[in-house]
Protein backbone atom coordinates (compact mmCIF):
# COMPACT_ATOMS: atom_id res chain seq x y z
CA UNK A 1 0.00 0.00 0.00
CA UNK A 2 1.49 3.40 -0.95
CA UNK A 3 2.57 5.83 1.73
CA UNK A 4 -0.14 8.33 2.58
CA UNK A 5 0.72 11.94 1.76
CA UNK A 6 1.72 13.95 4.85
CA UNK A 7 0.29 11.30 7.16
CA UNK A 8 1.95 11.56 10.58
CA UNK A 9 -0.05 9.54 13.11
CA UNK A 10 2.64 9.73 15.79
CA UNK A 11 2.46 13.53 15.79
CA UNK A 12 -1.33 13.43 16.01
CA UNK A 13 -1.24 11.07 18.98
CA UNK A 14 1.45 13.11 20.73
CA UNK A 15 -0.51 16.35 20.21
CA UNK A 16 -3.75 14.92 21.53
CA UNK A 17 -2.07 13.24 24.48
CA UNK A 18 -0.59 16.60 25.38
CA UNK A 19 -4.12 18.05 25.37
CA UNK A 20 -5.42 15.21 27.54
CA UNK A 21 -2.54 15.73 29.98
CA UNK A 22 -4.11 19.11 30.84
CA UNK A 23 -7.16 17.41 32.33
CA UNK A 24 -6.27 17.94 36.00
CA UNK A 25 -5.37 21.59 35.38
CA UNK A 26 -8.62 22.16 33.50
CA UNK A 27 -10.73 20.50 36.18
CA UNK A 28 -9.05 22.56 38.92
CA UNK A 29 -9.72 25.82 37.05
CA UNK A 30 -13.36 25.01 36.27
CA UNK A 31 -14.08 23.70 39.76
CA UNK A 32 -12.71 26.90 41.32
CA UNK A 33 -14.75 29.14 39.02
CA UNK A 34 -17.89 27.12 39.74
CA UNK A 35 -17.23 27.27 43.49
CA UNK A 36 -16.84 31.05 43.28
CA UNK A 37 -19.91 31.34 41.03
CA UNK A 38 -20.43 32.80 37.55
CA UNK A 39 -23.32 34.30 35.60
CA UNK A 40 -22.49 33.12 32.08
CA UNK A 41 -19.70 32.05 29.75
CA UNK A 42 -18.56 33.94 26.67
CA UNK A 43 -16.34 32.36 24.01
CA UNK A 44 -14.94 35.16 21.87
CA UNK A 45 -12.78 34.59 18.80
CA UNK A 46 -12.22 35.29 15.11
CA UNK A 47 -11.98 33.08 12.05
CA UNK A 48 -11.12 29.51 12.95
CA UNK A 49 -11.39 30.01 16.70
CA UNK A 50 -14.90 31.41 16.28
CA UNK A 51 -16.05 28.51 14.11
CA UNK A 52 -14.43 26.14 16.59
CA UNK A 53 -16.68 27.59 19.27
CA UNK A 54 -19.79 27.08 17.14
CA UNK A 55 -19.23 23.34 17.58
CA UNK A 56 -19.06 23.71 21.35
CA UNK A 57 -22.18 25.86 21.33
CA UNK A 58 -24.09 23.23 19.34
CA UNK A 59 -22.82 20.48 21.65
CA UNK A 60 -23.77 22.35 24.82
CA UNK A 61 -27.19 23.52 23.62
CA UNK A 62 -29.06 20.28 24.42
CA UNK A 63 -26.97 19.64 27.55
CA UNK A 64 -26.06 22.73 29.55
CA UNK A 65 -28.39 24.93 31.60
CA UNK A 66 -25.94 27.82 31.98
CA UNK A 67 -25.89 30.67 29.42
CA UNK A 68 -23.15 30.21 26.82
CA UNK A 69 -22.52 32.87 24.18
CA UNK A 70 -20.25 32.83 21.14
CA UNK A 71 -19.18 36.24 19.82
CA UNK A 72 -16.95 37.47 17.01
CA UNK A 73 -14.29 39.59 18.68
CA UNK A 74 -14.58 42.46 16.18
CA UNK A 75 -18.34 42.66 16.79
CA UNK A 76 -17.97 42.30 20.54
CA UNK A 77 -15.39 45.10 20.64
CA UNK A 78 -17.59 47.53 18.72
CA UNK A 79 -21.12 46.54 19.75
CA UNK A 80 -20.56 45.14 23.22
CA UNK A 81 -23.02 42.82 24.94
CA UNK A 82 -25.08 43.86 27.96
CA UNK A 83 -25.03 40.28 29.25
CA UNK A 84 -21.24 40.44 29.68
CA UNK A 85 -20.42 41.55 33.23
CA UNK A 86 -17.97 41.15 36.09
CA UNK A 87 -19.43 37.72 36.89
CA UNK A 88 -18.94 36.47 33.33
CA UNK A 89 -16.23 34.03 32.30
CA UNK A 90 -14.43 34.83 29.06
CA UNK A 91 -12.77 31.99 27.17
CA UNK A 92 -10.32 32.75 24.36
CA UNK A 93 -7.96 30.63 22.30
CA UNK A 94 -5.26 31.39 19.77
CA UNK A 95 -2.39 29.63 18.04
CA UNK A 96 -0.19 32.75 18.13
CA UNK A 97 -1.38 34.36 21.35
CA UNK A 98 -1.45 37.82 19.80
CA UNK A 99 -4.63 37.99 17.69
CA UNK A 100 -5.35 41.73 17.64
CA UNK A 101 -9.13 41.68 18.04
CA UNK A 102 -9.03 39.06 20.81
CA UNK A 103 -6.36 40.96 22.75
CA UNK A 104 -8.71 43.96 22.77
CA UNK A 105 -11.57 41.79 24.05
CA UNK A 106 -9.44 40.53 26.94
CA UNK A 107 -8.47 44.08 27.81
CA UNK A 108 -12.17 44.97 28.05
CA UNK A 109 -12.85 41.93 30.23
CA UNK A 110 -10.05 42.83 32.63
CA UNK A 111 -11.37 46.37 33.01
CA UNK A 112 -14.77 45.19 34.22
CA UNK A 113 -13.39 42.37 36.35
CA UNK A 114 -14.53 39.32 34.37
CA UNK A 115 -12.38 36.21 34.69
CA UNK A 116 -10.43 35.12 31.60
CA UNK A 117 -9.43 31.59 30.61
CA UNK A 118 -6.88 31.52 27.81
CA UNK A 119 -5.89 28.41 25.86
CA UNK A 120 -2.83 29.45 23.87
CA UNK A 121 -0.10 27.46 22.20
CA UNK A 122 2.65 30.01 22.85
CA UNK A 123 3.47 31.05 26.45
CA UNK A 124 4.70 34.58 27.08
CA UNK A 125 2.31 36.11 24.53
CA UNK A 126 -0.28 38.82 25.30
CA UNK A 127 -3.22 36.40 25.49
CA UNK A 128 -1.29 34.01 27.71
CA UNK A 129 0.06 36.66 30.08
CA UNK A 130 -3.17 38.62 30.50
CA UNK A 131 -5.38 35.68 31.45
CA UNK A 132 -6.46 34.81 34.97
CA UNK A 133 -6.13 31.17 34.00
CA UNK A 134 -3.71 30.05 31.29
CA UNK A 135 -3.67 26.59 29.72
CA UNK A 136 -0.82 25.88 27.34
CA UNK A 137 -2.13 24.08 24.30
CA UNK A 138 -4.38 24.44 21.31
CA UNK A 139 -7.08 22.06 20.24
CA UNK A 140 -10.59 20.80 20.64
CA UNK A 141 -9.87 18.18 23.28
CA UNK A 142 -9.10 20.78 25.94
CA UNK A 143 -12.51 22.37 25.40
CA UNK A 144 -14.33 19.05 25.72
CA UNK A 145 -12.60 18.67 29.09
CA UNK A 146 -13.40 22.26 30.07
CA UNK A 147 -16.92 23.01 28.87
CA UNK A 148 -18.43 19.66 29.76
CA UNK A 149 -16.86 20.03 33.21
CA UNK A 150 -18.87 23.23 33.66
CA UNK A 151 -21.95 21.21 32.67
CA UNK A 152 -21.01 18.43 35.08
CA UNK A 153 -20.64 20.88 37.97
CA UNK A 154 -24.07 22.31 37.19
CA UNK A 155 -25.58 18.82 37.37
CA UNK A 156 -26.27 18.79 33.63
CA UNK A 157 -23.78 16.16 32.53
CA UNK A 158 -23.25 13.22 34.91
CA UNK A 159 -21.50 11.30 32.11
CA UNK A 160 -18.39 13.51 32.41
CA UNK A 161 -15.95 10.88 33.74
CA UNK A 162 -17.19 8.32 31.21
CA UNK A 163 -16.83 10.91 28.44
CA UNK A 164 -13.23 11.61 29.48
CA UNK A 165 -12.42 7.89 29.38
CA UNK A 166 -13.82 7.60 25.86
CA UNK A 167 -12.12 10.82 24.77
CA UNK A 168 -8.84 9.35 25.96
CA UNK A 169 -9.51 6.17 23.95
CA UNK A 170 -10.26 8.32 20.89
CA UNK A 171 -6.69 9.66 20.88
CA UNK A 172 -5.26 6.34 19.67
CA UNK A 173 -8.20 5.65 17.34
CA UNK A 174 -8.24 8.85 15.28
CA UNK A 175 -5.08 8.20 13.21
CA UNK A 176 -6.49 4.79 12.21
CA UNK A 177 -9.78 6.38 11.19
CA UNK A 178 -7.87 9.03 9.22
CA UNK A 179 -6.13 6.30 7.27
CA UNK A 180 -9.51 4.76 6.41
CA UNK A 181 -10.65 8.10 4.98
CA UNK A 182 -7.63 8.65 2.74
CA UNK A 183 -8.61 7.02 -0.56
CA UNK A 184 -11.97 8.77 -0.82
CA UNK A 185 -10.48 12.13 0.12
CA UNK A 186 -7.72 11.88 -2.47
CA UNK A 187 -10.17 10.91 -5.21
CA UNK A 188 -12.29 13.98 -4.43
CA UNK A 189 -9.33 16.38 -4.27
CA UNK A 190 -7.77 15.08 -7.47
CA UNK A 191 -11.00 15.45 -9.42
CA UNK A 192 -12.10 18.84 -8.13
CA UNK A 193 -9.10 20.90 -6.99
CA UNK A 194 -9.60 23.47 -9.74
CA UNK A 195 -13.39 23.81 -9.81
CA UNK A 196 -14.62 27.38 -10.25
CA UNK A 197 -16.61 27.13 -7.00
CA UNK A 198 -17.57 24.43 -4.52
CA UNK A 199 -20.47 24.25 -2.06
CA UNK A 200 -20.10 22.89 1.47
CA UNK A 201 -23.04 21.87 3.66
CA UNK A 202 -23.00 21.03 7.37
CA UNK A 203 -25.26 21.04 10.40
CA UNK A 204 -25.25 21.00 14.20
CA UNK A 205 -21.83 20.61 15.75
CA UNK A 206 -20.33 20.15 12.27
CA UNK A 207 -21.49 23.51 10.96
CA UNK A 208 -18.41 25.13 12.52
CA UNK A 209 -15.95 22.69 10.88
CA UNK A 210 -17.80 23.03 7.56
CA UNK A 211 -17.56 26.82 7.53
CA UNK A 212 -14.01 26.69 8.86
CA UNK A 213 -12.77 24.30 6.19
CA UNK A 214 -14.34 26.40 3.45
CA UNK A 215 -12.95 29.69 4.76
CA UNK A 216 -9.69 28.88 6.56
CA UNK A 217 -8.39 26.09 4.33
CA UNK A 218 -9.95 26.27 0.88
CA UNK A 219 -10.22 30.07 0.67
CA UNK A 220 -7.32 31.30 2.80
CA UNK A 221 -4.76 28.55 2.27
CA UNK A 222 -5.70 27.33 -1.21
CA UNK A 223 -7.36 30.39 -2.81
CA UNK A 224 -10.35 28.29 -3.86
CA UNK A 225 -13.81 29.85 -4.12
CA UNK A 226 -16.45 28.36 -1.87
CA UNK A 227 -19.95 28.81 -0.53
CA UNK A 228 -20.82 27.22 2.82
CA UNK A 229 -24.37 26.87 4.10
CA UNK A 230 -26.21 25.02 6.85
CA UNK A 231 -28.35 22.06 5.88
CA UNK A 232 -31.40 23.92 7.13
CA UNK A 233 -30.71 27.09 5.15
CA UNK A 234 -29.72 25.20 2.01
CA UNK A 235 -33.41 24.93 1.11
CA UNK A 236 -33.95 28.68 1.41
CA UNK A 237 -31.77 29.97 -1.41
CA UNK A 238 -28.61 28.03 -2.20
CA UNK A 239 -30.42 25.06 -3.78
CA UNK A 240 -31.39 27.32 -6.70
CA UNK A 241 -27.80 27.82 -7.86
CA UNK A 242 -26.68 24.19 -7.75
CA UNK A 243 -26.16 22.84 -11.26
CA UNK A 244 -25.71 19.31 -12.54
CA UNK A 245 -21.93 19.63 -12.83
CA UNK A 246 -21.29 21.58 -9.63
CA UNK A 247 -19.46 20.00 -6.70
CA UNK A 248 -21.11 19.76 -3.28
CA UNK A 249 -19.43 18.52 -0.11
CA UNK A 250 -21.61 17.15 2.70
CA UNK A 251 -20.09 17.11 6.18
CA UNK A 252 -22.18 14.45 7.92
CA UNK A 253 -22.05 14.06 11.70
CA UNK A 254 -23.94 11.96 14.19
CA UNK A 255 -25.67 14.52 16.39
CA UNK A 256 -29.38 15.33 16.56
CA UNK A 257 -29.26 17.33 13.31
CA UNK A 258 -28.30 14.39 11.07
CA UNK A 259 -31.81 14.19 9.52
CA UNK A 260 -31.27 17.70 8.11
CA UNK A 261 -28.21 16.43 6.26
CA UNK A 262 -30.08 13.38 5.01
CA UNK A 263 -32.77 15.66 3.57
CA UNK A 264 -30.16 17.74 1.73
CA UNK A 265 -28.38 14.65 0.44
CA UNK A 266 -31.59 13.09 -0.89
CA UNK A 267 -32.48 16.23 -2.82
CA UNK A 268 -28.98 16.84 -4.17
CA UNK A 269 -28.80 13.42 -5.79
CA UNK A 270 -31.77 14.40 -7.94
CA UNK A 271 -30.10 17.51 -9.39
CA UNK A 272 -26.29 17.16 -9.05
CA UNK A 273 -23.74 14.63 -10.30
CA UNK A 274 -20.85 15.55 -7.98
CA UNK A 275 -21.97 15.03 -4.40
CA UNK A 276 -19.28 13.98 -1.92
CA UNK A 277 -20.39 12.66 1.45
CA UNK A 278 -17.84 12.83 4.27
CA UNK A 279 -19.62 10.88 7.00
CA UNK A 280 -18.19 10.32 10.47
CA UNK A 281 -20.50 7.30 10.79
CA UNK A 282 -18.43 5.54 8.10
CA UNK A 283 -15.28 5.55 10.22
CA UNK A 284 -14.79 2.79 12.82
CA UNK A 285 -13.97 3.96 16.36
CA UNK A 286 -12.96 0.88 18.34
CA UNK A 287 -13.04 1.27 22.14
CA UNK A 288 -15.29 4.33 21.88
CA UNK A 289 -18.84 3.94 23.20
CA UNK A 290 -21.29 4.68 20.35
CA UNK A 291 -23.31 6.98 22.60
CA UNK A 292 -20.45 9.51 22.47
CA UNK A 293 -20.07 9.50 18.70
CA UNK A 294 -22.47 12.42 18.33
CA UNK A 295 -20.55 14.85 20.52
CA UNK A 296 -17.22 13.60 19.13
CA UNK A 297 -18.26 14.18 15.49
CA UNK A 298 -16.13 17.36 15.08
CA UNK A 299 -13.03 15.43 16.19
CA UNK A 300 -13.80 12.57 13.82
CA UNK A 301 -14.52 14.91 10.89
CA UNK A 302 -10.90 16.03 11.19
CA UNK A 303 -9.98 12.58 9.89
CA UNK A 304 -11.53 13.59 6.57
CA UNK A 305 -10.34 17.20 6.42
CA UNK A 306 -6.79 16.25 7.42
CA UNK A 307 -6.70 13.95 4.39
CA UNK A 308 -8.38 16.36 1.96
CA UNK A 309 -5.99 19.17 2.83
CA UNK A 310 -2.65 17.65 1.67
CA UNK A 311 -4.19 16.42 -1.58
CA UNK A 312 -5.67 19.82 -2.41
CA UNK A 313 -2.22 21.24 -1.77
CA UNK A 314 -0.56 18.59 -3.95
CA UNK A 315 -2.93 18.63 -6.91
CA UNK A 316 -3.24 22.41 -6.84
CA UNK A 317 0.55 22.84 -6.53
CA UNK A 318 -0.18 25.53 -3.98
CA UNK A 319 1.65 25.29 -0.60
CA UNK A 320 -0.70 25.74 2.33
CA UNK A 321 1.57 28.33 3.96
CA UNK A 322 1.48 30.89 1.15
CA UNK A 323 -0.65 34.00 1.78
CA UNK A 324 -1.15 37.06 -0.38
CA UNK A 325 -2.63 39.33 2.27
CA UNK A 326 -3.26 37.63 5.64
CA UNK A 327 -0.61 38.91 8.07
CA UNK A 328 1.34 40.05 5.03
CA UNK A 329 -0.11 43.56 4.75
CA UNK A 330 -1.41 46.08 7.25
CA UNK A 331 -5.21 46.19 7.48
Amino acid sequence: MPTLLNYEPEKSIEWNKKAMSKKDDVVAIVDKICADGFSNIFFVGVGGTLTQAWSYEATLKPIASFPFYVEHAADFNTEGNKKFNKDSVLIVTSATGNTKEVVETVETAKKIGARVISVVEVPGTPLADSADYFIEGYGDLVFYLMLLRFAFNKGDYPEYDEMVKNLNNLVDVLPYAEKQADEYCEAYAKAHRDDAIQYLIGSGNLWGPTYSYAMCIMEEMQWMRTKSVTAGDFFHGTLEVIGRDDTVLLFFGEDETRPQMERAEKFLHTICANVYKFDTADLPLPNVDPKFRGIFSPLVMNCFTHRIMPYQEEYGKHPLKIRRYYRQLSY
